[in-house]
């Protein structure tokens, strides 16, 4: 079976959901950043600080292409879009979501934690870092799904409804 990808900003809940949903479906579960954190033994916010922005993003899609999606929820960070290998690859394997939030709505949900949580892009600003995303996302996604003001189990049970639709 297919797996199901949810891409989007930061603060959008990818893990959250991915975990709800990998729950309701019975299927795996893998969170991007664990499996790096797992795999280097160093969490993305410390890989970031001693190797840079651009190590992070190359040994982000060297573990997103060495991985099976099939049957499987994926949640990758927010920057996997700089990566057209690592979409190409998940595209073959999973249906896209983009979980879309307006800027105003992750401008709440950060609150200036973009440097603690290790967002890639994140010295740019948060506005320039959204214009430069949300189009890769719209282009990668199967699906967009948009969650503003909706609750966790309705955004689950609407991405299962479409990830069997589609």
């Amino acid at each position: 079976m297919r797996g199901l990808t949810l891409i989007g900003m930061p603060a959008v809940g990818k893990s959250t959901i991915g975990r709800l949903v990998a729950e309701k479906l019975a299927l795996n579960f893998i969170d991007l950043d664990n499996y790096i954190s797992d795999r280097d033994g160093r969490s993305p916010v410390n890989i970031i600080k001693e190797d840079g922005e651009d190590a992070f993003v190359a040994l982000e899609e060297k573990c997103a292409l060495e991985l099976d999606l099939h049957n499987t929820i994926f949640a990758p960070g927010g920057s996997i879009i700089y990566s057209s290998a690592a979409i190409e690859a998940i595209k073959e394997q999973t249906k896209i979501f983009y979980l879309f939030l307006p800027l105003d709505e992750i401008e709440k949900r950060l609150k200036d934690r973009g440097q603690l949580r290790g967002i890639i892009g994140w010295r740019e600003g948060l506005r320039p870092l959204y214009k430069k995303r949300s189009p890769l996302y719209e282009k990668a996604a199967d699906c967009r799904i948009d969650i503003a003001g909706i609750d966790n189990q309705k955004i689950v049970a609407s991405l299962i409804e479409k990830y069997r639709l589609k």
